[in-house]
């Protein structure tokens, strides 16, 4: 038994996952002063993904019932990457503080994955006749 609402949100998820993977590679990169000048091509990539994120995120977090949780972690680490050059500039504080966000962002995300997961392969273990008893008595039950 496959869930429309459930896969939504998992496809969103997986695509909210992989910009943040973006991100943090960039932001690694620019942190390591030992690595080249950063390049108009990285600039550009990494605005690209930037935009991406400011563009989805609230809806994304707000779909999953995150937006609450992760609004404001997102949004500290999404304005204090404006650039690569200014993440390059960051003080070390700055720098372990932006790590921190983004990985509370990131690891609530993964958290989140997990949970619709389980619940995807719940559904799968499920007949198709019990979740239809479950659907229909679960809104009965809320109804009242």
């Amino acid at each position: 038994m496959k869930d429309r609402i459930l896969e939504t949100k998992l496809r969103l998820l997986g695509l909210q996952l992989e910009s943040w993977k973006k991100v943090h590679d960039f932001i690694t990169y620019a942190l390591d002063k030992g690595k080249p000048i950063i390049s108009a091509d990285q600039e550009r990539q990494f605005t690209d993904v930037r935009g991406i994120l400011l563009q989805e995120s609230e809806h994304v977090f707000n779909e999953l019932g995150l937006l609450a949780e992760l609004s404001g972690k997102a949004m500290n680490v999404l304005q204090r990457v404006a650039s690569l050059r200014g993440v390059r500039e960051l003080s070390p504080e700055d720098a372990r503080r932006l790590e921190a966000d983004w990985n509370f962002v990131f690891t609530r995300l993964g958290m989140t994955q997990g949970q619709l997961k389980a619940r995807r392969k719940e559904l799968l273990n499920r007949g198709v006749f019990a979740h239809t008893l479950i659907q229909l008595f679960g809104r009965k039950a809320a109804a009242i």
